[in-house]
């Protein structure tokens, strides 16, 4: 079926199409067989330009796997990622590196992504001259004081060290740091997990207050659903390396149509509510466990599904679509 797309937009910053994702296992002895552990099956999301997707689910599920694909991090097995239409696993090293301005990443902990022996102005131009190499110290300079102002960090930050912040101020370093090459897309993994809740909002208005200023798409990976509603148009829900619902982020939490989808937002802390729900696990259930082809049979989610028959455990459940823009990945969604 067609992706599901947003109508008003038809400018996509990426495409994701059909990515596998295999790593090896080692052997217990020299005589057993090679086997893998296949992370994603065949994934495939679209990011319009200008918007944020958010892709959710517990850990193990696949979410950073895929932010390294996109990243060009580490090599699917087969699919494709493009980003403005053009593959960035067909370029060569040079051109990939030039196609690297275009996608900057926000990582996790703001205290381990930033080299304690350099200076701010040093972690922030970091990108240009490994990807750029040219320009004078001045323009250099300017650059950094662009971005730090538009992050909302004082004057005199850049000649100073990453110990000499908060974790808030550090992200907004991170950001800083992601923003210098005027990218079109920011992979965002986790960015606000490490932070105090009222620090968080902070992060995330920042980031909103970016994304209208420089036109940004985000790929916003968490496992905080709340922090997902606010800053994504869209979500996707991973589950064992699938997409298993998709749609806008609102109509997907309001009224999830996955059962998986509706594990999660069930097991969110709700206050005065009494007692969360919680999220069953199952380390056995299909698709999980070791394999040699990586063709899985039936829907990994069917050991733990309250709705689940016959033909969830021997067919893998086709996209079934909810609206034009919304699709769930099950027999009886």
């Amino acid at each position: 079926m067609t992706r599901p797309v947003p109508h008003h937009t038809d400018n996509v910053m990426l495409q994701v199409r059909d990515v596998v994702r295999d790593y090896d296992l080692p052997r217990h002895s020299i005589f057993s067989a090679k086997k893998k552990l296949r992370v994603l099956h065949g994934v495939s999301i679209d990011l319009p330009a200008r918007q944020s997707l958010g892709i959710v689910g517990e850990s193990g599920s696949g979410k950073s796997t895929l932010a390294r694909a996109v990243m060009a991090l580490e090599r699917p097995q087969s699919g494709q990622i493009l980003l403005d239409g053009e593959d960035i696993f067909a370029l060569d090293r040079a051109d990939l590196r030039q196609a690297r301005k275009k996608f900057q990443a926000i990582f996790q902990d703001p205290y381990g992504s930033l080299d304690p022996r350099h200076t701010v102005r040093r972690i922030v131009l970091e990108p240009v001259i490994s990807l750029e190499g040219s320009g004078s110290q001045a323009e250099r300079n300017a650059r950094v004081d662009e971005v730090l102002e538009a992050v909302g960090l004082p004057a005199g930050s850049a000649d100073k060290y990453p110990h000499e912040f908060s974790g808030g101020q550090r992200q907004r370093i991170a950001i800083a740091r992601a923003l210098i090459t005027r990218p079109a897309l920011i992979v965002a993994d986790e960015p606000v997990s490490a932070l105090d809740v009222s620090i968080q909002a902070q992060v995330l208005n920042l980031m909103m207050d970016l994304q209208d200023k420089f036109g940004l798409s985000y790929l916003f990976i968490s496992h905080d659903l709340g922090v997902v509603r606010v800053i994504t148009d869209r979500v996707a829900v991973m589950h064992l390396g699938r997409i298993v619902e998709e749609g806008p982020t609102n109509a997907v939490f309001d009224n999830p149509r996955h059962p998986y989808t509706q594990a999660l937002v069930n097991a969110v802390p709700k206050p005065f509510s009494g007692r969360r729900k919680r999220l069953k696990t199952d380390a056995t259930a299909p698709n999980v466990a070791v394999h040699d082809s990586g063709t899985g049979k039936g829907c990994a989610y069917a050991s733990l599904c309250p709705i689940a028959q016959a033909k969830c455990l021997s067919e893998i459940p086709p996209e079934k679509p909810i609206t034009d823009e919304w699709y769930a990945r099950c027999h009886f969604a």
